[in-house]
């Protein structure tokens, strides 16, 4: 088991949403926190950068297509969950050009399927990260 708890951050408009993940992802051993707009979320990603971030497309104050293309641009070592019941095809098609780890309908869920991508993304070694250390070694 890791030293710290994985952290994970929920950004979705729906307080059911937030409350049945956060308890079903804290029960994991995960630490999470949630945002309940874009805006929100986006400053929440920037400060804390979790591990993983699950975003809802559709979002009051920015979208979470726009929260995506900002962790990119901006390299923020999260990866990134889609977990919609919004979302449509060319969303999809959107979210998967810009690196997004995983796409989840809300009324659709595996249980079992979602928490190992969790899991798994989780254990990925960060860009920026994995750039350090590359750069650190002796040539």
């Amino acid at each position: 088991m890791q030293e710290h708890p994985y952290r994970v951050l929920i950004i979705d408009s729906d307080n059911d949403i937030l409350t049945t993940y956060q308890n079903y992802l804290t029960q994991q051993g995960f630490e999470v926190d949630t945002a309940q707009d874009g805006i929100e979320g986006i400053e929440k990603l920037r400060k804390d950068e979790p591990d993983v971030a699950l975003v809802e497309i559709k979002l009051p104050k920015m979208s979470g297509i726009e929260i995506i293309r900002l962790v990119n641009e901006e390299e923020l070592d999260t990866e990134i969950i889609v977990l919609t019941e919004h979302g449509n095809k060319e969303d999809a098609v959107t979210v998967l050009n810009l690196g997004v780890g995983a796409w989840f309908e809300k009324s659709n869920i595996d249980k079992t399927q979602f928490l190992e991508k969790v899991q798994d993304l989780c254990q990925l070694i960060p860009t920026a990260q994995m750039r350090r250390y590359l750069s650190a070694r002796p040539g």
